[in-house]
C-alpha cells in the first residue's frame, strides 16, 4: 500500500458520500448494527483516525478501529466532513509514511499494514454507503484486486472481526469488486 493507493481509495468513496443526503440517514446499511448516518461518522471517523495514525499525531477523533466516534462528526454535510477529513489526512501522511513502524492501538504496526486496514476500510464501508443509498461505488478493478490480495494476507491468521462478517460464497466469474466485498462478509 502507498500513497497512491491511499488517494485513490478516498477518492472511490468520495462521490458516494457527496450525493448523501440527511433524509437518508436512517436507512439501514450492510454493517448490520449501523445505519447511514452512523456509517458516515465511521468513515470520516476513519479518516481521521488514519490521520492521527499514519501521520504520527496526536487524534482529534477518540475512536478506536472499528468503533464509531462519541459524536456527530458530519453534520448536514457528509460530503464536506468527508472531504475536510480526506484533505487533513493527504496533508498527514507522507511516502515515509507507510515505510515506517507507527503505535496504533493494537501495538506497533507497520506503515503498509495500517495503510492497507485505513484503505480496506474506506473502501468497503464506501461500497456499503452505496448499497444502502442505492447509488453503487464503481471500485477501480486493480484498486479492489489490491485490497482483496490485501485482506486475504492481512486476515489469514486473525479472527474475523469488526469490517469482516463471514465470507459470502460468489459465483467464479464474478469481478474484483464482488469478490473484495464477498470476503469481508456482504453480499454483491
Amino acid at each position: 500500500m502507498d500513497l497512491a493507493t491511499l488517494e485513490r481509495a478516498c477518492a472511490t468513496t468520495e462521490p458516494v458520500v457527496a450525493r448523501v443526503t440527511p433524509d437518508q440517514y436512517l436507512l439501514g446499511t450492510p454493517c448490520t448494527d449501523w445505519d447511514v448516518h452512523d456509517l458516515l461518522n465511521h468513515l470520516v471517523g476513519t479518516l481521521a483516525l488514519g490521520r492521527a495514525l499514519l501521520g504520527d499525531v496526536a487524534p482529534e477523533v477518540a475512536m478506536g478501529p472499528g468503533q464509531l466516534p462519541p459524536g456527530d462528526l458530519v453534520g448536514d454535510d457528509p460530503g464536506g466532513a468527508y472531504r475536510r477529513g480526506v484533505e487533513a489526512l493527504l496533508a498527514a501522511v507522507d511516502d515515509g509514511a507507510f515505510a515506517r513502524s507507527h503505535t496504533t492501538p493494537l501495538g506497533e504496526m507497520p506503515g503498509a499494514a495500517l495503510a492497507g486496514f485505513t484503505i480496506l476500510d474506506i473502501v468497503v464501508h464506501g461500497w456499503d454507503l452505496g448499497r444502502a443509498t442505492g447509488r453503487p461505488v464503481a471500485v477501480d478493478a486493480a484498486l479492489a484486486e489490491e485490497l482483496l490480495g490485501f485482506a486475504h494476507q492481512a486476515f489469514a491468521t486473525q479472527p474475523r472481526r469488526g469490517l469482516l462478517g463471514p465470507e459470502v460464497a460468489v459465483p467464479a466469474d464474478a469481478g474484483p469488486t464482488e469478490r473484495l466485498v464477498a470476503f469481508t462478509g456482504r453480499t454483491p
